[in-house]
C-alpha cells in the first residue's frame, strides 16, 4: 500500500546524484568494473554463434551502449569534483539564465543528460531479451550460421 502511495505523491528524481567524497572512490570503481565487465561480456558474445541471432545483437548493441553510459557517467562525477559549488543549484530551484564558465561546466551539463544513453540501452536490452522469450532464433545472415 506504501509503495502504490509513493507512486501517486513522487519526491524528486535525481538520476545523477553526487556522492561524498570518500564514497566516490568507490562509485568510481563500482563504473570501472562495470565498463571492464561489460566490455569482456561484449567481446565473447561477438565471438560466439549467438551473435549471429537478433535478439543477441540488440542485447551486444545495449551493452556497447551502457559502456559508453558508464564511461560518461565516471567523467561527470570527476567533473562534479572540479567545478566551483556556486554551480550547483538545490532541486526545485529557478534558474533564470544559465552561465558556463568554461569547458568543464560545460560538459558537466551535457554529461548531466546520461540518461540519453541509459534509456535506449535498456530499450535494446527489452527487445532482445523479448525476441529471446518468444523463442526468435533466426540469424541475421545465411552466411554466419557456423559456429
Amino acid at each position: 500500500m506504501l509503495l502504490l502511495l509513493g507512486c501517486f505523491l513522487p519526491e524528486n528524481a535525481l538520476a545523477f546524484q553526487p556522492h561524498a567524497y570518500s564514497g566516490l572512490y568507490i562509485h568510481q570503481l563500482a563504473h570501472f568494473f562495470l565498463i571492464v565487465s561489460l566490455f569482456f561480456f561484449a567481446v565473447k558474445a561477438r565471438q560466439t554463434r549467438l551473435a549471429s541471432l537478433k535478439a543477441w545483437q540488440y542485447i551486444i548493441a545495449g551493452t556497447w551502449i551502457l559502456i559508453l553510459w558508464s564511461g560518461a557517467t565516471m567523467i561527470g562525477h570527476f567533473l562534479d569534483l572540479e567545478i566551483e559549488n556556486s554551480m550547483h543549484l538545490p532541486p526545485g530551484t529557478e534558474i533564470s539564465h544559465l552561465y558556463l564558465r568554461g569547458w568543464k561546466e560545460t560538459l558537466y551539463y551535457i554529461l548531466k543528460l546520461d540518461h540519453l544513453l541509459a534509456v535506449p540501452a535498456m530499450l535494446f536490452f527489452h527487445r532482445g531479451l523479448t525476441l529471446l522469450r518468444k523463442g526468435e532464433s533466426t540469424l541475421s545472415s545465411p552466411r554466419q550460421s557456423h559456429p
